[in-house]
């Protein structure tokens, strides 16, 4: 196979590790693992026990409604591509997310990450009309803990019209400070696990 001038392409890139780290029995949710002696080689090994929805991890649309594609259904293509960080560092604590704070940053086809600083039940949240707005233009959202998914959890607006139109939903990125108001390539890729809803990835930025 030749290969093409694209070969070191990445070589003096920046990449931005956006995935938290995790600690075995650390953690808000369940995450241990057990080594064990291979019996063929007596090699380690560790059995891995841990909730899908852990550290940074991607959501497929069954974790709205079991009917719809887990994450094995979908698209290899909308876990990498052109991506940017929003900034909306200017936003007031559990103000909405508009529109008009991302119509002029997001390019159709985008993956689109949203960083405000605020972190905890404070931060800034995606209003229902911008949930909407994004799901006809993107192909990808990311959030860490300074944005709220949801503007009521009995609405579920973002994973409504996301999830509804088969577009994932990244959670609890990290180093969003790095990358606010910047483009760059993204790339998040989850476990090929038929049936689950959801998969830890290792999420990075490339400058």
């Amino acid at each position: 196979m030749e290969i093409g001038m694209g070969y070191n392409v990445l070589e003096n890139r920046e990449i931005i590790d956006l995935s938290p780290m995790l600690v075995p029995g650390k953690e808000k949710r369940r995450l241990t693992i057990r080594p064990f002696i291979a019996e063929l080689d007596k090699t380690i090994m560790h059995e891995i026990d841990m909730m899908s929805h852990l550290g940074a991890h991607v959501e497929a649309p069954s974790h709205f409604k079991p009917e719809w594609p887990d994450i094995t259904s979908l698209d290899i293509r909308s876990f990498y591509g052109e991506a940017v960080c929003v900034d909306l560092r200017y936003k007031k604590p559990r103000e909405a997310i508009l529109v008009s704070d991302l119509e002029k940053h997001v390019k159709n086809g985008d993956i689109v990450l949203l960083y405000s600083g605020i972190r905890g039940d404070e931060a800034p949240y995606i209003s229902k009309e911008a949930a909407e707005w994004l799901s006809f233009h993107i192909k990808m959202l990311g959030i860490d803990d300074t944005i709220n998914l949801e503007e009521s959890y009995e609405l579920m607006a973002s994973h409504k019209h996301l999830l509804g139109k088969n577009i994932p939903i990244v959670e609890m990125l990290s180093n969003l400070d790095k990358v606010a108001g910047k483009r760059f390539i993204y790339i998040g890729l989850p476990l090929k696990i038929k049936g689950l809803d959801s998969s830890p990835i290792r999420a990075v930025a490339i400058l």
